[in-house]
């Protein structure tokens, strides 16, 4: 995952104590108020489609901890964590955009020289690729590409909620499991980056 230069920066005990210190006085009701914020932080990302939501809680979290290391004066600092947690959420969103962008291109390209190749080739390939997903990643890719039209986007929704995964998640892990299948393609069949 890409870390942006804001993120790269590490917590310390002191600045960790100065947030739990601006949720609560008490320090057992600091450290819950702490925890509450960020289970509903990550249902922020989570909710959004973002990857990884979890970090990216993690990540407003340390930004907003750092702006009171620096002195800055936060009134109320939930509100200030979810106006820190939109930003993080546009960051993040472009990025994927653009990843997501660029590993289009690429399977596209991809595409069009598999097409080209025997069939043969191709299916014993694809089930070598297949084979070396985890049951658990087989399985899901399988079921995510069944079915087509309606019915597919039912089934694809259908997956997620017997999976226990949002649609947007179910969807990023899909992406994933995708394009490790067609770096493992492209290896397998002799393809280079460019081809």
């Amino acid at each position: 995952m890409p870390v942006t230069n804001e993120s790269r920066w590490d917590l310390t005990q002191e600045t960790l104590q100065r947030l739990l210190e601006r949720l609560h006085s008490d320090p057992q009701n600091a450290a819950q108020a702490y925890e509450s914020l960020r289970v509903r932080l990550i249902s922020f990302f989570d909710w959004r489609g973002l990857a990884w939501p979890e970090s990216a809680a993690d990540e407003t979290l340390d930004r907003v901890a750092r702006r009171l290391l620096e002195g800055e004066e936060i009134a109320q600092i939930e509100a200030y964590a979810h106006g820190v947690a939109r930003l993080i959420a546009l960051e993040r969103l472009r990025r994927q955009l653009r990843e997501q962008q660029a590993v289009s291109i690429r399977s596209h390209a991809v595409s069009e020289a598999v097409s080209r190749e025997p069939d043969e080739e191709r299916v014993a390939c694809l089930g070598r690729c297949l084979g070396e997903l985890p049951a658990e990643g087989r399985a899901l890719i399988l079921d995510y590409y069944e079915g087509d039209g309606v019915q597919h986007l039912e089934g694809r929704k259908r997956l997620a909620q017997r999976l226990g995964l949002s649609y947007a998640t179910l969807k990023t892990r899909a992406h994933r499991l995708r394009v490790r299948l067609e770096i493992c393609l492209r290896d397998c069949m002799g393809l280079d980056e460019g081809s």
